[in-house]
């Protein structure tokens, strides 16, 4: 093709430049061959300019690979790197020196989270290692990622266990175990579950994770504690050097109000970490109950996963009916309807009762838009997979932190099809996309004001409840929803001008305490003009006086992190005259995970690393962590190859070279006077 293309060019260039030569030979000029040149450039170049195809041009660039150092930045590290702490960072920052010619680094520090602080204070007061390397390789993932290198002690207290954390990509792990891996003399408690929530006279299950090690032959005693007096106690013999086992206990809720119960295992002889011999845990001990009649239009994987979701918390009583079997609504404080009204004819009566409706497949939409008006739905036929696109704007209640990460992995609910509307007084929780085309038609969507109403336009609850569990090995934030939706349905109504509250009344020492007021006016409508005054009394009766942010038409004030701890707050207002005061009260837990274990796990850095092809380094061998990344085939850098192609008629310069080879002939016909 190119061979035929410079071939018709030349032809092009040559005809006419013959045929002037021949003309000039009889005429008095005195180079006669230079005009039948300039004439032939000039026809070549317009040929090969008019008839060029265009011409390829590769490019190539080399794409170094990318080595993502993981800092672990929690506060076992103090002791894990001890005096040593300023020669490792010397020793980490030599290497990161060498390898800039061949390798591009990018530092994070992780403990609960992952950051690009480069500065290490060594007190974050978890670690969570999975979620560290799956963020480190999300954010990274359309890079040439070479190696990721953690450094840390081994020691993960949150999250997924690292070695079966789902990865994005097959990266190899190259991992530097810091600190002591000498296992002492050390009995512990692990864990604690128990609810967070228990009714009145009730009874609620206790269970206790214990490990031992290097205390084989012993003989102790397991207690569980309220208020300071033993109210359950097991033998434990221990029978190995490695110790584990886990203990049942049963306690009857008999106080209302928050209970402090504690877990305390006797010191042994030649332990050195006794601050994991006793765990103290809250459990909230309610009066009052919530009935929910669930009525479905037929069984569906939703219903046990919402059920699910509410019995965990024993305030709720959960009552799941089927089809036509629906029972007289009067005893019951909300209703969820799912699918009903459906198109088998099943219908409920709410006589006033707050209602929160949920949509499938087997709902009737035209009885659905007579019975209520929060959402009415044109439309019918195949349901939409719609996405949860989350709207940043709610304000009904406080949206869990992480849920738009958790929301970006969930998948499809389907959705009935048609056109929406809403009633103007509701609020959107989530809107619906679909595909890549975000919508403004609902998918979560409340309304507050008289008798309150929600509506979930789809189902698959389920599949959220089971996703989450799969990305994150729990369903936190999916049951929050549930629950915060009951919730905001179910609630008496709290007519008092003036209110403080809080998201939740029991806290962890490393989460921040934010706390909530709420005036209104004679005519019920929110403001926030006059300031609040808020007064935080601890258990030693030490008092800190603040004054409310004004956030919105509420107030918001964040305390920030406190000691472990019960808490009693009293906020005053004064408006129009008239003074109000709402109180309450809080505790704050201590949970050490960090202290809980102190001695380095390098045989979980080692499995990790032999599992992807990384490498095991410990603080001593760390600088043979080079070598070994140079001898990875893995880790090599990608060659990208760019070709382009560029047509001559895109080339301004090309039109100068014509341009000048017609004028020079013009110029020398003239001054020849041929």
């Amino acid at each position: 093709m190119n061979l035929i293309y410079w071939l018709l060019c030349l032809l092009i260039g040559l005809i006419p430049a013959v045929l002037l030569y021949r003309s000039d030979r009889r005429k008095n000029i005195p180079v006669k061959w230079l005009p039948a040149l300039l004439r032939f450039l000039t026809c070549f170049f317009t040929a090969a300019l008019l008839l060029a195809p265009a011409f390829p041009t590769t490019h190539t660039e080399e794409e170094k690979p990318l080595l993502l150092w993981l800092q672990d930045n929690s506060s076992s590290m103090r002791a894990a790197l001890g005096k040593d702490s300023v020669a490792y960072r010397e020793k980490m920052q030599r290497l990161e020196a060498g390898w800039r010619k061949d390798y591009t680094v990018v530092r994070f520090a992780f403990g609960a989270d992952l950051s690009r602080d480069s500065q290490l204070h060594y007190d974050q007061r978890s670690t969570n290692i999975a979620r560290a390397l799956q963020a480190a390789a999300e954010q990274y993932q359309d890079q040439n990622i070479g190696a990721i290198i953690i450094a840390s002690d081994g020691i993960y207290n949150e999250g997924l266990d690292p070695l079966y954390a789902p990865a994005s990509a097959p990266v190899p792990i190259y991992t530097i175990g810091l600190g002591d891996s000498t296992q002492p003399r050390d009995i512990s408690i692990g864990r604690v579950y128990a609810n967070k929530t228990v009714a009145l006279n009730s009874k609620f299950e206790i269970m206790v994770d214990l490990r031992a090690d290097k205390l084989n032959g012993g003989n102790t005693t397991l207690s569980v504690l309220h208020n300071g007096s033993t109210i359950g106690q097991q033998p434990v013999k221990i029978d190995k050097d490695r110790y584990t086992a886990s203990f049942h206990f049963e306690a009857e809720a008999k106080e209302k109000g928050f209970q402090r119960y504690s877990i305390a295992i006797p010191v042994q002889e030649g332990e050195q970490n006794t601050l994991n011999n006793r765990m103290d845990f809250f459990v909230e001990v309610i009066d009052d109950e919530t009935k929910v009649l669930l009525l479905a239009a037929a069984p569906h994987p939703d219903i046990a996963a919402i059920k699910e979701a509410l019995e965990s918390v024993p305030q709720y009583k959960v009552d799941v009916r089927f089809g036509s079997d629906v029972p007289p609504v009067t005893p019951y404080h909300l209703i969820i309807a799912h699918q009903v009204p459906s198109s088998a004819g099943v219908q409920l009566q709410a006589a006033g009762k707050p209602v929160w409706y949920i949509l499938g497949r087997q709902s009737n939409l035209n009885v659905l838009s007579q019975q209520q008006d929060l959402v009415k739905i044109a439309g019918g036929g195949n349901p939409n997979d719609v996405l949860p696109n989350i709207n940043t704007a709610f304000s009904y209640f406080t949206l869990p932190v992480s849920i738009k990460e958790v929301m970006g992995k969930m998948p499809p609910l389907q959705a009935p099809y048609g056109n929406y509307s809403v009633a103007p007084d509701a609020q959107v929780l989530m809107r619906q996309q679909i595909g890549n085309i975000s919508t403004n038609y609902p998918l979560w969507v409340f309304r507050n004001s008289g008798t309150p109403q929600a509506m979930l336009c789809g189902e698959g609850l389920w599949r959220w409840r089971l996703y989450e569990y799969k990305n994150s090995g729990k369903h936190e934030v999916v049951d929050e929803l549930i629950r915060q939706t009951v919730s905001l349905l179910s609630v008496k109504k709290d007519n008092r001008p003036f209110r403080l509250f809080m998201d939740k009344y029991v806290l962890s020492d490393n989460e921040p305490v934010n706390l909530y007021a709420e005036l209104r006016n004679d005519n019920g409508e929110l403001v926030n003009g006059p300031a609040v005054k808020l007064s935080l009394t601890d258990s030693a009766g030490k008092a800190l006086a603040y004054e409310m942010e004004k956030n919105g038409n509420s107030y918001r004030l964040n305390v920030g992190l406190l000691a472990p701890g019960s808490y009693h707050f009293k906020g005053t207002v004064s408006n129009n005259g008239k003074s109000a005061v709402s109180e309450g009260s809080f505790l704050v837990e201590s949970v050490p995970l960090e202290r809980l274990r102190t001695n380095a796990d390098f045989d979980l850095l080692g499995r990790m690393a032999a599992q992807t092809g990384g490498g095991f380094f410990t603080y001593r061998s760390m600088d043979a962590l080079a070598d070994s990344l140079r001898n990875n085939s893995q880790v090599k850098p990608l060659i990208h190859t760019d070709k382009t192609y560029t047509a001559l008629i895109d080339l301004r310069w090309f039109f100068g070279i014509i341009l000048l080879t017609a004028i020079a002939e013009w110029l020398l016909r003239k001054y020849w006077n041929a």
